[in-house]
């Protein structure tokens, strides 16, 4: 099969494997219903298929992994996270997210025999390994890994290498490329200082990067379709979907500068800003996107 987003607008993508498993993990139970449910049902069927098939797993491809079949869910998990390595981000994800499946098959355990056995282990084998990733992390030095992979990310901005996507969300692209590896782990493992400080630098950096992309200050203002406006490439569909799927996780009222900008097939958000500048979106989108989970908060104020 052709994997026209994987070796499309996924080929430079660092971020779509560790939010791949996580999100087989997940399954569509927690997601939203109606349209927006059925949009990400099929981005996701198409980009499990040509998971399985870059990965050359063709025995699943036979086997027709599903998003309502737990068990080869789980499965494939374990097989990938085997073969890739995840990142922290995924790993800590993927154990909490199968401590809670324990509680929720808990009570319908009879029905699917070893359903709970398979929970348990994977749950505490994916805990072990997030443990020992976050040591590991922290021996050897978070701020000087986040600053080079903030370098990496930006020069292939700069490069071209996210230029299938409207102007913010090259930007958005790059921001979740740094939250699901090294500059992603030091804004969750890092103290509060060197969080601020590296969320700081980061702003200013992507601000500049994003108005330069226009010519103009980033205090300049535009109306935000200017800012939307996809350029006319080839494969711009599969470049919107591909978007779409790494933003799923937005909510047009918590998230509406993110919304906005990844979910196009949808209305504006009412929390979009109708005229913006550069800084403005870079200011949105890095407060969206790296804000810290309870979990990380609750870790800090132990400090």
């Amino acid at each position: 099969m052709t994997n026209v987003l994987l070796e499309g607008p996924g080929r430079t993508l660092e971020c779509v494997y560790p939010k791949f498993m996580v999100d087989l993990v997940q399954g569509d139970e927690t997601k939203r219903s109606g349209g927006f449910l059925q949009q990400q049902q099929r981005l996701r069927a198409r980009l499990t298929q040509e998971v399985l098939s870059q990965t050359q797993l063709r025995a699943w491809v036979m086997a027709g992994v599903s998003s309502e079949h737990l068990v080869m869910r789980l499965k494939l998990v374990e097989k990938l996270a085997g073969t890739i390595d995840p990142g922290h981000l995924a790993l800590v994800r993927i154990a909490e997210r199968l401590v809670l499946l324990q509680q929720t098959e808990q009570p319908r355990g009879q029905s699917t025999p070893g359903v709970m056995q398979q929970l348990i282990s994977l749950a505490d084998g994916f805990a072990q390994r997030s443990a020992y990733k976050e040591k590991a992390l922290t021996q050897r030095g978070l701020t000087v890994q986040a600053g080079e992979h903030s370098e990496q990310i930006f020069t292939r901005w700069r490069a071209g290498a996210y230029d299938g996507w409207s102007l913010p969300g090259r930007c958005f692209v790059a921001l979740e490329e740094l939250r699901w590896g090294a500059f992603g782990d030091a804004c969750r493992l890092a103290n509060a200082d060197v969080v601020s400080m590296l969320k700081d630098n980061l702003r200013t950096m992507a601000a500049q990067t994003l108005a330069h992309s226009v010519n103009a200050a980033p205090t300049t203002r535009h109306y935000y379709h200017q800012w939307l406006s996809s350029p006319a490439v080839g494969g711009a569909s599969e470049h919107n979907d591909l978007l779409s799927w790494l933003g799923d996780w937005c909510d047009a009222q918590r998230h509406p500068v993110s919304w906005s900008v990844t979910q196009r097939w949808q209305n504006v958000a009412l929390g979009m800003p109708r005229l913006c500048s550069a800084k403005r979106l870079v200011d949105a989108m890095v407060e969206e996107i790296f804000a810290p989970s309870p979990s990380e908060s609750l870790r800090r104020d132990g400090e």
